[in-house]
């Protein structure tokens, strides 16, 4: 009998323990203090009003509007808004219709993404449906892609590239443009 109250004691101690490591944050949180502003430095401090963008880059009118451009050589879709507006919209978009970002740059305009064209999700979510996907062959064939986005005067251009950067304007890569296209309507008619 001893020993299981050796047991339970040492429990004990080491619970009590627990919170000289894990400390709770909760309080720390109720009993601090108002932080006071930032100090900026002078030479950091803006002068006079921020500078205007071009108005040639932002489109003459903003409205939540996607239209598909097919130009025969190439083909795109056209967002009527500035490119932080629209490269929200495109991960949105994208996350929305379940294809994968490995990667994305906003400083090169670009999304990196896995598309498989033939991808349909699975609705049902059974455990039977969870067994067969644990251990069955992957049934997904991604591609790489590049969703590329472009500002231009007339809004900002989304264009499907290849691995290589090559613009594609048929196959799989366009079923990923009409995807886009497609759930880029339905969030703007919300």
């Amino acid at each position: 009998m001893k020993p299981i109250k050796l047991i339970f004691i040492l429990s004990l101690a080491q619970l009590a323990a627990c919170s000289q490591f894990f400390p709770d944050k909760e309080k720390d949180y109720i009993y601090s203090k108002e932080a006071k502003p930032l100090d900026i430095p002078p030479y950091m401090q803006a002068e006079g009003d921020l500078p205007q963008l071009d108005p040639v880059l932002m489109p003459a009118t903003l409205s939540n509007t996607v239209t598909y451009v097919d130009e025969g050589t190439a083909t795109y879709l056209r967002v009527n808004s500035p490119f932080a507006h629209a490269w929200r919209v495109v991960g949105k978009a994208l996350t929305a219709s379940s294809i994968e970002i490995t990667d994305k740059n906003r400083s090169f305009a670009t999304y990196y993404v896995q598309y498989d064209p033939d991808f349909r999700p699975v609705t049902d979510g059974s455990f039977w449906d969870e067994v067969v996907f644990f251990f069955a062959d992957d049934p997904n064939q991604e591609v790489p892609y590049q969703v590329y986005l472009t500002q231009t005067e007339r809004g900002t251009n989304i264009i499907v590239k290849d691995t290589f950067g090559d613009a594609i304007n048929h196959g799989d890569g366009l079923k990923l443009l009409n995807l886009l296209h497609d759930t880029i309507e339905k969030d703007f008619a919300k």
